[in-house]
């Protein structure tokens, strides 16, 4: 029998550490795309399933002593801090505690962020009302938001701030708190005109909100706002998907842009659909984009089911699209059905 001090001292039994089941070593070689961290977790998943340093040299073609560091590496630094990045040869362990430090940090700012961003949707008699937002980093730079007057006036949010992380998440922040004090007040001009200004002065350089607001009363729906992808709209009576573009200047980028204001009315049974860029970006496999017009065939497909319907038929798509590839931009969207 071997003793401990054999299987360390033996590269060809040198033990893995138990960091990750063997189904979490899968996930992570399964969804991880960079050439440099795949490298590393094929040598951690191959060694996790039992194999030799021997024969996982044989099947990858890499050196048995870099397989052996690799597999050390991974013992010591765990599964976060493992990878040998070009630039860097060594992770001490001051980077590893600042790693996982900074990703405290990005947790707990995420975990703020979403708490501050959650919204109930609002319960309104002519529309059914559904929306989806999923986030490709920590911090998130898509949004969306709704505020419902005691009229029956439904004015509705939905953005994408350019870049991510913290300087996107903070303009998500601004964008939701002027929302939120302005959306009930004069009318949709003068609301996208205030964000914009205000905006403008907060100085985030080079960080804008492309953004798309809606207001509904009695059937018609008036939208304005800039840099964000077309509007669809679904004609119940003749089963046809239109496109509703509006066109300006993401807010907060120019002073005194001249917004303008383009309206739809929406008769029983007609569904509007609005959607960040995240969603006709979707990537598959093989690098081909979602597109815009493969949604426009989905909500015609979808748009006499549910607004809940609406938008898990096309998540599920996304899903099938991207093949379970990692995502690279945020996800958001609304759906407005006339009752």
């Amino acid at each position: 029998m071997s003793s401990t001090s054999d299987l360390t001292s033996s590269p060809q039994r040198l033990p893995l550490a138990a960091h990750l089941p063997p189904m979490g070593v899968f996930d992570h070689y399964r969804r991880t795309i960079g050439g440099v961290e795949r490298t590393h977790w094929q040598v951690i998943y191959l060694k996790s399933q039992g194999k030799r340093i021997a024969e996982i040299a044989s099947v990858t073609g890499y050196s048995e002593p870099w397989i052996v560091e690799v597999i050390r590496r991974y013992n010591e630094y765990g599964p976060d801090a493992f990878v040998d990045q070009p630039e860097s040869t060594v992770v001490t362990l001051a980077q590893h505690r600042d790693l996982k430090r900074q990703s405290a940090e990005l947790n707990t700012a995420s975990r703020a962020q979403r708490e501050m961003l959650a919204v109930s949707l609002p319960d309104h008699p002519e529309l059914d009302i559904a929306a989806f937002q999923r986030s490709a980093s920590e911090v998130g730079g898509d949004y969306y938001d709704f505020n419902l007057t005691d009229d029956g006036s439904l004015t509705l949010a939905i953005g994408d701030a350019t870049g991510h992380g913290t300087r996107a998440g903070m303009m998500v922040v601004a964008t939701k708190t002027l929302f939120t004090t302005f959306a009930g007040q004069g009318s949709l001009l003068d609301l996208i005109r205030q964000m914009s200004r205000i905006l403008k002065r907060l100085n985030l350089r080079a960080t804008y909100m492309h953004l798309t607001l809606g207001r509904y009363h009695q059937g018609r729906l008036d939208l304005t706002g800039g840099g964000m992808p077309p509007a669809l709209v679904y004609r119940s009576e003749s089963g046809q998907v239109e496109e509703v573009a509006v066109k300006g200047a993401p807010p907060g980028s120019f002073t005194g842009f001249p917004y303008s204001v383009q309206s739809v009315f929406l008769a029983p049974g007609d569904v509007a659909l609005m959607v960040s860029d995240g969603l006709t970006e979707l990537m598959s496999p093989s690098g081909e984009m979602f597109q815009s017009d493969r949604v426009r065939c989905l909500l015609a497909e979808l748009a006499r089911t549910r607004s809940s319907d609406i938008i898990e038929g096309i998540r599920q798509a996304g899903l099938a699209w991207r093949a379970e590839c990692e995502l690279k931009d945020d996800v958001t969207m609304i759906v407005l059905k006339r009752r």
